[in-house]
């Protein structure tokens, strides 16, 4: 049976998926892969850990699906499992780097996305201003105005995927947009 996006809402889609559909899984990597692309890229730029991590993260769905637990926001449900894998595996590295560095003297450092940020003519005004605002945000804020205004996700989603309560979202939120403001 071919399914469609539309005809099949998230926790329906899930559901097929956690009772063995291969079709609903092929179709739920197929929605999300290149979102949580994007996503992994405020992490780190280095597209091929990246593409690792995403592909482990679903291989990983797939072989404990039947341990898996029902979910009405698969998106959140994705970003909050390829954080934690993202984040292990580059703590991991970090610690390598570091020890390489202290064996060779020097330890590499790698740039952020938004350190990476890809110019074209029409949009370089809007960039310096992003790059303005973001230089003054700490990386949590970064991660929240991300969260909020590029991904739109709702003040509960940010919560259950930075582990943070409700209101010290909205604080933090309102304490961004201050912080950017101000900057402006």
């Amino acid at each position: 049976m071919e399914y469609n996006v539309t005809d099949n809402p998230e926790p329906l889609l899930w559901n097929k998926f956690l009772s063995g559909d291969d079709e609903a899984y092929a179709l739920i990597y197929k929605q999300y892969v290149q979102i949580l692309f994007s996503y992994a890229l405020q992490f780190t730029s280095d597209r091929e850990l990246i593409k690792d991590c995403i592909q482990d993260v679903f291989e990983k769905l797939h072989k404990n699906r039947t341990k898996l637990k029902q979910t009405d926001n698969v998106k959140v449900y994705l970003f909050v499992i390829l954080k934690n894998s993202l984040i292990n595996v580059l703590k991991k590295e970090q610690a390598y780097l570091q020890y390489i560095g202290e064996i060779e003297g020097d330890p590499s450092e790698s740039e952020t996305a938004s350190d990476k940020l890809e110019e074209s003519e029409d949009d370089k005004n809007v960039q310096h201003i992003v790059r303005q605002v973001f230089a003054v945000l700490t990386p949590r804020q970064k991660e929240i105005m991300f969260y909020r205004y590029i991904e739109g996700l709702e003040i509960k989603d940010i919560a259950s995927i930075m582990e943070m309560n409700y209101q010290s979202v909205q604080n933090l939120i309102q304490r961004s947009i201050k912080k950017a403001r101000e900057c402006l």
